[in-house]
């Protein structure tokens, strides 16, 4: 059995050793069960967001630099990611605010704004492994929204609800142009939110009419993702959303109102066949420090094993790759990032090696199976392959914590340290 530690505190970052098992006991204390048999979900993958922001940094890194950010990444040997959200327009994380025409015709219709930083980006990508892009649309057009003078927050006029649909197939048409299939698209990021940088607001059941109505019966290659918006509340909102419809794949969802764990297991109960994407995920800049970024690292790997272990099917970030300052972002919304570029490289700060830690390991054939954990300070997953079991353990207290885990009829005694993070392969 091989053990992956990181220890941030102590300098350790993914130290391999093997580790050895005995024969399982009556006098067993302390205990992590895995129950292989008791399986909860397929898990398809790991991604981040290409931000305008993230791809003009990786522009930014020299080719040799670009080429190991992207194995450190997208490869077997890195995060192995699988996964990708793009913006349709700008967001808060774009170099300015842009739309892709002026005319409500789309008579100037063009995404030549994504063909200098985000798209160069995505080839890269792509040439390196095909991976399931999600698209998100910040807001309309501000020609389309119910008072053109304004950008932020106000909503879509009905009167255009066809325009828009036709801009948004658009957009996923010229991105196919270029060699770039999107594989699944929301219809609006926090359809509820009214925010500073583009936003639009959209009820309920104005989402439904625009959804059902006007934009699934054009969609050809591309299947919807339903809400995109925090956790809270989110299986009533799924009961409200959803009808029967072979092109609408699942529902996604962000972290910031909290886990929220119980909501997503009651949309896995409810909704089996249905995909579930935590869609972004993010935490509040601070200067970077490698020891203080620990909390950060644990609140990442804290939602991802809750969510794992309710049924959730991917995995995304937010932005792939900030800067020191945490952009840029033309709304100085700073945030933090896995990686941070610093001149023409990058630092993989403690958030980077914590989602190692899990999938790095993954064979995008993997299901989450059940696991039994004694404590609270102890975040355990446990993943089941075709020859393997990995089992992730990240410990969130000050102390070190002695454990037995149970798996089969054989046993491994272990230590983990306080804010440390392990991974068995067995």
């Amino acid at each position: 059995m091989l053990k992956y530690v990181t220890d941030v505190n102590n300098k350790i970052y993914l130290k391999e050793s093997i580790v050895k098992t005995k024969k399982l006991t009556s006098n067993i204390s302390n205990v992590i069960k895995i129950n292989v048999n008791d399986e909860i979900t397929n898990f398809l993958g790991f991604g981040s967001a290409i931000t305008e922001s993230s791809a003009f940094n990786y522009h930014n890194l020299s080719n040799i630099n670009k080429k190991r950010f992207l194995k450190d990444y997208f490869s077997k040997d890195g995060l192995n990611y699988n996964f990708g959200r793009i913006s349709i327009g700008s967001n808060d994380f774009s170099l300015s605010s842009f739309s892709y025409a002026k005319k409500r015709d789309l008579s100037d219709f063009s995404i030549n704004h994504d063909k200098e930083y985000v798209i160069p980006m995505l080839h890269d990508i792509l040439n390196i492994k095909k991976i399931n892009l999600i698209a998100s649309p910040w807001s309309p057009p501000k020609m389309y929204k119910r008072l053109p003078i304004l950008y932020f927050g106000i909503s879509l006029s009905k009167r255009y609800y066809e325009n828009y649909s036709n801009y948004l197939i658009r957009f996923l048409n010229e991105y196919r142009e270029f060699g770039i299939n999107i594989s699944y698209i929301t219809m609006q990021n926090e359809p509820l939110a009214r925010q500073r940088w583009e936003s639009c607001k959209f009820s309920i059941s104005k989402q439904k009419d625009f959804i059902y109505k006007y934009l699934l019966p054009k969609l050809k290659y591309t299947k919807l993702l339903l809400w995109d918006h925090n956790k809270d509340n989110l299986s009533n909102i799924v009961d409200d959303l959803y009808e029967k419809n072979n092109k609408v794949a699942g529902v996604a969802f962000h972290y910031y109102t909290g886990n929220c764990f119980n909501e997503i297991k009651k949309i896995h109960n409810k909704y089996p066949n249905m995909l579930l994407v935590n869609s972004e995920m993010c935490c509040s800049y601070s200067k970077y420090d490698e020891a203080k970024w620990i909390g950060a690292a644990e609140y990442y790997l804290t939602d991802i094993i809750g969510d794992m272990n309710m049924g959730v099917n991917a995995y995304l970030d937010w932005n792939i790759l900030l800067d020191t300052k945490g952009g840029p972002t033309y709304k100085k919304n700073y945030v933090k990032s896995a990686s941070i570029i610093k001149n023409d490289n990058y630092i993989k700060s403690p958030i980077y090696y914590y989602l190692y830690h899990i999938s790095h390991f993954l064979s995008g054939n993997d299901i989450i199976v059940n696991s039994e954990c004694y404590t609270n300070a102890l975040k355990v997953v446990a993943i089941k392959q075709k020859e393997k079991i990995i089992v992730v353990i990240m410990n969130t207290s000050n102390k070190n914590i002695d454990y037995n885990i149970v798996l089969y009829d054989d046993v491994v005694s272990d230590s983990i340290s306080s804010h440390g993070v392990i991974t068995y392969v067995i």
